[in-house]
Protein backbone atom coordinates (compact mmCIF):
# COMPACT_ATOMS: atom_id res chain seq x y z
CA UNK A 1 0.00 0.00 0.00
CA UNK A 2 2.90 2.43 0.63
CA UNK A 3 3.69 3.08 -3.00
CA UNK A 4 -0.05 3.35 -4.31
CA UNK A 5 -1.53 6.55 -4.77
CA UNK A 6 -4.08 7.83 -2.39
CA UNK A 7 -7.56 8.73 -2.77
CA UNK A 8 -9.70 10.91 -0.22
CA UNK A 9 -13.28 11.42 0.01
CA UNK A 10 -14.32 14.51 1.71
CA UNK A 11 -17.47 16.51 2.19
CA UNK A 12 -19.76 17.94 4.54
CA UNK A 13 -21.93 15.27 6.68
CA UNK A 14 -24.00 13.24 5.37
CA UNK A 15 -23.42 14.12 1.66
CA UNK A 16 -23.09 10.13 1.22
CA UNK A 17 -19.21 9.81 1.47
CA UNK A 18 -19.16 6.37 3.03
CA UNK A 19 -22.26 4.74 0.37
CA UNK A 20 -19.81 5.86 -2.29
CA UNK A 21 -16.51 4.43 -0.38
CA UNK A 22 -18.80 0.74 0.20
CA UNK A 23 -19.70 1.28 -3.65
CA UNK A 24 -15.89 1.74 -4.83
CA UNK A 25 -14.58 -0.58 -2.34
CA UNK A 26 -17.02 -3.26 -3.47
CA UNK A 27 -17.92 -3.94 0.01
CA UNK A 28 -19.67 -2.82 2.96
CA UNK A 29 -16.49 -1.37 5.19
CA UNK A 30 -17.57 1.83 6.46
CA UNK A 31 -20.86 2.20 8.46
CA UNK A 32 -23.38 3.88 6.50
CA UNK A 33 -26.27 5.73 9.19
CA UNK A 34 -28.07 8.50 8.29
CA UNK A 35 -27.29 10.26 11.87
CA UNK A 36 -24.24 12.87 10.77
CA UNK A 37 -21.26 12.30 12.43
CA UNK A 38 -21.40 8.45 12.10
CA UNK A 39 -17.58 8.56 10.58
CA UNK A 40 -14.92 9.72 12.88
CA UNK A 41 -12.05 7.62 12.31
CA UNK A 42 -10.30 7.69 8.78
CA UNK A 43 -11.49 4.26 7.23
CA UNK A 44 -9.01 2.77 4.39
CA UNK A 45 -9.97 0.17 1.66
CA UNK A 46 -8.41 -0.69 -1.33
CA UNK A 47 -9.26 -0.33 -4.91
CA UNK A 48 -8.42 -2.67 -7.92
CA UNK A 49 -10.23 -0.85 -10.99
CA UNK A 50 -9.45 -2.54 -14.31
CA UNK A 51 -5.54 -3.21 -13.28
CA UNK A 52 -5.01 -0.02 -11.33
CA UNK A 53 -4.50 0.02 -7.89
CA UNK A 54 -5.36 2.74 -5.42
CA UNK A 55 -5.56 3.52 -1.36
CA UNK A 56 -9.43 4.71 -0.53
CA UNK A 57 -10.17 6.87 2.68
CA UNK A 58 -13.08 7.40 3.62
CA UNK A 59 -13.60 10.85 6.19
CA UNK A 60 -15.62 12.39 8.77
CA UNK A 61 -17.97 14.90 7.70
CA UNK A 62 -16.21 18.33 7.43
CA UNK A 63 -16.69 20.87 9.77
CA UNK A 64 -15.59 24.03 8.71
CA UNK A 65 -16.62 26.18 11.17
CA UNK A 66 -14.95 25.03 15.00
CA UNK A 67 -16.54 27.50 16.93
CA UNK A 68 -17.34 25.92 20.12
CA UNK A 69 -14.93 22.88 19.20
CA UNK A 70 -13.24 22.26 22.63
CA UNK A 71 -9.41 21.58 20.98
CA UNK A 72 -9.53 17.89 22.91
CA UNK A 73 -12.70 17.20 21.69
CA UNK A 74 -13.36 13.70 18.98
CA UNK A 75 -15.13 16.64 17.17
CA UNK A 76 -11.54 18.59 16.88
CA UNK A 77 -9.96 15.52 16.24
CA UNK A 78 -11.80 13.84 13.59
CA UNK A 79 -11.62 17.34 11.58
CA UNK A 80 -7.88 16.97 12.15
CA UNK A 81 -7.60 13.75 10.72
CA UNK A 82 -9.09 15.03 7.50
CA UNK A 83 -6.75 17.62 7.00
CA UNK A 84 -3.78 15.01 6.93
CA UNK A 85 -5.72 13.12 4.79
CA UNK A 86 -6.30 15.62 2.24
CA UNK A 87 -2.48 16.71 2.81
CA UNK A 88 -1.53 13.01 2.08
CA UNK A 89 -4.19 12.42 -0.91
CA UNK A 90 -2.75 12.42 -4.99
CA UNK A 91 -6.46 12.94 -5.64
CA UNK A 92 -9.92 14.30 -3.89
CA UNK A 93 -13.36 13.48 -4.31
CA UNK A 94 -15.03 16.54 -2.84
CA UNK A 95 -18.98 14.60 -2.34
CA UNK A 96 -22.06 17.09 -2.59
CA UNK A 97 -25.65 16.76 -2.49
CA UNK A 98 -27.45 17.56 -5.73
CA UNK A 99 -30.39 17.04 -4.24
CA UNK A 100 -30.42 19.35 -1.95
CA UNK A 101 -27.87 21.93 -4.07
CA UNK A 102 -24.85 24.10 -3.32
CA UNK A 103 -24.65 25.54 0.24
CA UNK A 104 -22.23 28.28 1.24
CA UNK A 105 -20.15 25.19 3.64
CA UNK A 106 -19.56 23.08 0.11
CA UNK A 107 -18.02 26.48 -1.13
CA UNK A 108 -15.63 26.69 2.14
CA UNK A 109 -14.59 23.05 2.04
CA UNK A 110 -14.05 23.32 -1.43
CA UNK A 111 -11.33 26.11 -0.53
CA UNK A 112 -9.99 23.82 1.80
CA UNK A 113 -9.26 21.06 -0.76
CA UNK A 114 -7.83 23.63 -2.89
CA UNK A 115 -5.16 24.29 -0.43
CA UNK A 116 -3.99 21.08 0.54
CA UNK A 117 -4.95 19.38 -3.21
CA UNK A 118 -3.28 19.29 -6.54
CA UNK A 119 -6.13 17.41 -8.04
CA UNK A 120 -9.92 17.63 -6.48
CA UNK A 121 -12.34 15.74 -8.28
CA UNK A 122 -16.18 17.50 -7.87
CA UNK A 123 -18.71 14.21 -7.38
CA UNK A 124 -22.21 15.49 -7.52
CA UNK A 125 -23.94 12.30 -5.15
CA UNK A 126 -27.82 11.54 -5.67
CA UNK A 127 -27.71 12.03 -9.27
CA UNK A 128 -30.34 9.53 -9.56
CA UNK A 129 -32.48 11.46 -12.46
CA UNK A 130 -30.16 11.84 -15.75
CA UNK A 131 -31.70 14.61 -16.71
CA UNK A 132 -30.09 16.29 -14.20
CA UNK A 133 -26.48 15.41 -15.34
CA UNK A 134 -25.10 18.31 -15.00
CA UNK A 135 -22.92 20.55 -13.37
CA UNK A 136 -24.02 23.65 -14.40
CA UNK A 137 -25.26 26.46 -12.38
CA UNK A 138 -24.91 26.95 -8.88
CA UNK A 139 -22.32 23.91 -8.30
CA UNK A 140 -20.08 25.25 -11.42
CA UNK A 141 -19.31 28.28 -9.18
CA UNK A 142 -17.25 25.69 -7.37
CA UNK A 143 -14.80 26.10 -10.31
CA UNK A 144 -13.43 22.98 -10.24
CA UNK A 145 -12.45 21.72 -14.10
CA UNK A 146 -13.21 17.87 -13.14
CA UNK A 147 -16.40 16.33 -12.23
CA UNK A 148 -18.97 13.88 -12.21
CA UNK A 149 -23.01 13.29 -11.60
CA UNK A 150 -23.06 9.81 -9.51
CA UNK A 151 -25.42 7.77 -7.40
CA UNK A 152 -23.78 6.24 -4.93
CA UNK A 153 -26.58 4.22 -3.84
CA UNK A 154 -27.24 2.55 -7.18
CA UNK A 155 -23.82 2.66 -8.45
CA UNK A 156 -24.83 4.71 -11.11
CA UNK A 157 -21.70 6.28 -13.08
CA UNK A 158 -19.47 4.68 -10.46
CA UNK A 159 -17.54 3.42 -13.57
CA UNK A 160 -17.18 6.75 -15.14
CA UNK A 161 -15.65 8.27 -11.55
CA UNK A 162 -13.11 5.38 -11.46
CA UNK A 163 -12.19 5.57 -14.78
CA UNK A 164 -11.65 9.39 -14.18
CA UNK A 165 -9.37 8.82 -10.56
CA UNK A 166 -7.78 6.16 -12.20
CA UNK A 167 -6.60 8.52 -15.29
CA UNK A 168 -2.95 9.03 -14.55
CA UNK A 169 -2.58 5.81 -12.41
CA UNK A 170 -0.47 3.45 -13.24
CA UNK A 171 -1.20 -0.56 -14.15
CA UNK A 172 -0.17 -3.13 -11.07
CA UNK A 173 0.07 -6.39 -10.46
CA UNK A 174 -3.19 -7.17 -8.41
CA UNK A 175 -2.41 -6.76 -4.83
CA UNK A 176 -2.46 -9.74 -2.51
CA UNK A 177 -2.21 -9.17 1.32
CA UNK A 178 -0.09 -11.55 2.74
CA UNK A 179 0.17 -10.01 5.78
CA UNK A 180 -0.49 -11.96 9.11
CA UNK A 181 -3.50 -9.64 10.95
CA UNK A 182 -3.58 -8.58 14.96
CA UNK A 183 -6.92 -7.16 16.34
CA UNK A 184 -7.17 -5.22 19.39
CA UNK A 185 -10.22 -5.89 21.28
CA UNK A 186 -11.36 -4.89 24.75
CA UNK A 187 -14.06 -3.18 26.63
CA UNK A 188 -15.00 0.58 25.74
CA UNK A 189 -11.79 3.01 27.14
CA UNK A 190 -9.48 0.77 27.91
CA UNK A 191 -7.00 2.48 25.98
CA UNK A 192 -7.01 0.43 22.38
CA UNK A 193 -7.03 2.96 20.25
CA UNK A 194 -3.96 4.47 22.26
CA UNK A 195 -2.24 1.31 22.40
CA UNK A 196 -2.63 1.45 18.77
CA UNK A 197 -0.57 4.80 18.36
CA UNK A 198 1.61 3.62 20.85
CA UNK A 199 2.63 0.60 18.77
CA UNK A 200 2.66 2.66 15.27
CA UNK A 201 4.46 5.91 17.53
CA UNK A 202 1.85 8.25 15.76
CA UNK A 203 -1.87 9.19 15.82
CA UNK A 204 -3.78 7.40 13.98
CA UNK A 205 -6.54 6.52 15.59
CA UNK A 206 -8.66 9.36 17.34
CA UNK A 207 -8.22 9.23 20.90
CA UNK A 208 -10.73 10.39 23.56
CA UNK A 209 -11.89 9.44 26.86
CA UNK A 210 -15.35 9.15 25.70
CA UNK A 211 -16.21 5.46 25.60
CA UNK A 212 -17.32 4.60 22.25
CA UNK A 213 -15.21 6.69 19.99
CA UNK A 214 -13.69 4.17 17.46
CA UNK A 215 -16.45 2.65 15.53
CA UNK A 216 -14.94 1.91 12.11
CA UNK A 217 -12.04 -1.06 12.37
CA UNK A 218 -8.89 1.34 11.95
CA UNK A 219 -6.05 -1.42 10.42
CA UNK A 220 -2.45 -0.10 9.91
CA UNK A 221 0.59 -2.39 8.14
CA UNK A 222 3.77 -2.53 10.78
CA UNK A 223 7.02 -3.12 9.39
CA UNK A 224 9.93 -4.50 11.57
CA UNK A 225 13.44 -4.18 11.34
CA UNK A 226 14.10 -7.18 9.24
CA UNK A 227 11.41 -5.92 7.07
CA UNK A 228 10.27 -10.01 6.58
CA UNK A 229 8.14 -10.14 9.82
CA UNK A 230 5.19 -7.42 8.87
CA UNK A 231 1.80 -7.44 10.14
CA UNK A 232 -1.36 -5.64 9.68
CA UNK A 233 -2.84 -4.27 13.68
CA UNK A 234 -6.52 -3.81 13.54
CA UNK A 235 -8.03 -1.32 16.09
CA UNK A 236 -11.54 -2.71 17.24
CA UNK A 237 -14.65 -0.83 18.73
CA UNK A 238 -15.24 -1.69 22.31
CA UNK A 239 -17.30 -4.78 22.84
CA UNK A 240 -19.87 -4.28 25.64
CA UNK A 241 -22.48 -7.03 27.16
CA UNK A 242 -24.68 -7.59 24.69
CA UNK A 243 -27.45 -6.66 26.91
CA UNK A 244 -26.18 -2.87 27.13
CA UNK A 245 -25.58 -2.83 22.88
CA UNK A 246 -28.72 -0.93 22.16
CA UNK A 247 -28.60 1.46 19.35
CA UNK A 248 -28.25 -0.07 15.15
CA UNK A 249 -25.27 2.15 14.84
CA UNK A 250 -23.36 0.19 17.64
CA UNK A 251 -24.63 -3.12 16.30
CA UNK A 252 -22.62 -2.64 13.55
CA UNK A 253 -19.35 -1.91 15.16
CA UNK A 254 -19.70 -4.71 17.34
CA UNK A 255 -20.29 -7.33 14.70
CA UNK A 256 -17.42 -5.37 12.53
CA UNK A 257 -14.81 -5.98 15.86
CA UNK A 258 -16.28 -9.53 15.99
CA UNK A 259 -15.70 -9.97 12.67
CA UNK A 260 -11.65 -8.99 13.16
CA UNK A 261 -11.41 -11.46 15.66
CA UNK A 262 -12.73 -14.32 13.27
CA UNK A 263 -10.17 -13.11 10.53
CA UNK A 264 -6.89 -12.09 12.65
CA UNK A 265 -3.92 -14.50 13.46
CA UNK A 266 -3.46 -13.25 16.63
CA UNK A 267 -5.61 -11.79 19.19
CA UNK A 268 -4.48 -8.72 21.85
CA UNK A 269 -7.06 -8.03 24.54
CA UNK A 270 -6.45 -5.01 26.21
CA UNK A 271 -7.49 -4.64 30.26
CA UNK A 272 -7.56 -1.73 32.26
CA UNK A 273 -5.12 -2.42 34.71
CA UNK A 274 -6.87 0.28 37.66
CA UNK A 275 -10.12 -2.24 37.10
CA UNK A 276 -8.83 -5.51 36.64
CA UNK A 277 -10.05 -8.49 34.99
CA UNK A 278 -14.20 -8.76 34.76
CA UNK A 279 -16.55 -11.37 33.46
CA UNK A 280 -16.58 -8.87 30.01
CA UNK A 281 -12.61 -9.07 29.64
CA UNK A 282 -13.12 -13.08 29.99
CA UNK A 283 -16.28 -13.16 27.63
CA UNK A 284 -14.01 -12.29 24.51
CA UNK A 285 -11.12 -14.10 25.68
CA UNK A 286 -13.47 -17.07 25.63
CA UNK A 287 -15.08 -15.84 22.01
CA UNK A 288 -11.24 -15.64 20.91
CA UNK A 289 -10.13 -18.94 22.06
CA UNK A 290 -12.93 -20.44 20.57
CA UNK A 291 -12.01 -19.50 17.25
CA UNK A 292 -8.75 -20.52 17.87
CA UNK A 293 -6.95 -17.43 17.85
CA UNK A 294 -3.30 -16.97 20.11
CA UNK A 295 -4.05 -14.25 22.86
CA UNK A 296 -1.63 -11.72 24.33
CA UNK A 297 -3.37 -10.43 27.51
CA UNK A 298 -2.49 -6.44 26.88
CA UNK A 299 -2.96 -4.78 31.29
CA UNK A 300 -2.86 -1.22 30.43
CA UNK A 301 -3.06 1.95 32.65
CA UNK A 302 -0.20 0.40 34.68
CA UNK A 303 1.24 4.15 34.89
CA UNK A 304 -2.01 4.67 37.31
CA UNK A 305 -0.88 2.06 39.92
CA UNK A 306 0.76 3.62 43.01
CA UNK A 307 3.36 0.70 42.69
CA UNK A 308 3.54 -1.20 39.14
CA UNK A 309 3.34 -3.83 40.79
CA UNK A 310 0.77 -7.48 39.84
CA UNK A 311 -0.73 -7.70 43.24
CA UNK A 312 -2.49 -4.20 42.81
CA UNK A 313 -4.11 -5.41 39.73
CA UNK A 314 -7.66 -6.33 40.49
CA UNK A 315 -8.76 -9.72 40.32
CA UNK A 316 -5.30 -10.36 38.43
CA UNK A 317 -5.90 -14.51 38.72
CA UNK A 318 -10.06 -14.77 38.93
CA UNK A 319 -10.27 -16.66 35.54
CA UNK A 320 -7.44 -19.69 35.07
CA UNK A 321 -7.99 -20.14 31.69
CA UNK A 322 -6.63 -16.92 31.14
CA UNK A 323 -3.82 -17.53 33.18
CA UNK A 324 -2.47 -19.88 30.48
CA UNK A 325 -2.32 -16.34 27.84
CA UNK A 326 1.19 -14.72 27.43
CA UNK A 327 0.52 -11.18 29.19
CA UNK A 328 2.19 -7.85 28.97
CA UNK A 329 1.52 -4.92 31.45
CA UNK A 330 2.01 -1.60 29.72
CA UNK A 331 1.37 2.05 29.98
CA UNK A 332 -0.06 3.22 25.90
CA UNK A 333 0.09 6.78 27.62
CA UNK A 334 3.68 6.72 28.45
CA UNK A 335 4.65 4.52 26.32
CA UNK A 336 6.13 2.19 28.96
CA UNK A 337 6.85 -1.24 27.97
CA UNK A 338 5.33 -1.21 24.17
CA UNK A 339 9.35 -2.25 23.04
CA UNK A 340 8.53 -5.90 25.06
CA UNK A 341 5.04 -5.86 23.55
CA UNK A 342 5.97 -5.09 20.34
CA UNK A 343 8.77 -8.35 20.55
CA UNK A 344 6.08 -10.80 21.75
CA UNK A 345 3.69 -9.69 18.85
CA UNK A 346 6.22 -10.73 16.21
CA UNK A 347 7.54 -13.87 18.47
CA UNK A 348 3.94 -14.42 18.20
CA UNK A 349 3.22 -14.20 14.92
CA UNK A 350 6.24 -16.46 14.25
CA UNK A 351 4.52 -19.50 15.39
CA UNK A 352 1.18 -18.95 13.27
Amino acid sequence: MKNLPIVSIIGRPNVGKSTLFNRLVGRRMAIVDPTAGTTRDRVVGCVDWEGKNFVLIDTAGLIVDFYGFDEASIEKKAQDQIENSISESDVVLLVVDMKSGLVPQDEQIAKLARKYSKRVILVLNKADDPRRDTVGGEFARLGFSESVCISAISGRKSWELLDLVTRDFRKDRKIENKLKKVAIIGRPNVGKSSLLNAICSKEIAIVADAPGTTRDSIKVKISTEDKSNGFEIIDTAGLRKRGRIEKTLERYSVMRSIFSILNCDLVILVVDAAEGLTRQDAHLAQLSLKNHKKIILVINKIDQLKEQMANEIVNLFRFPFLSKCKSVAVSAKTKQNIDILFREITRELQKC
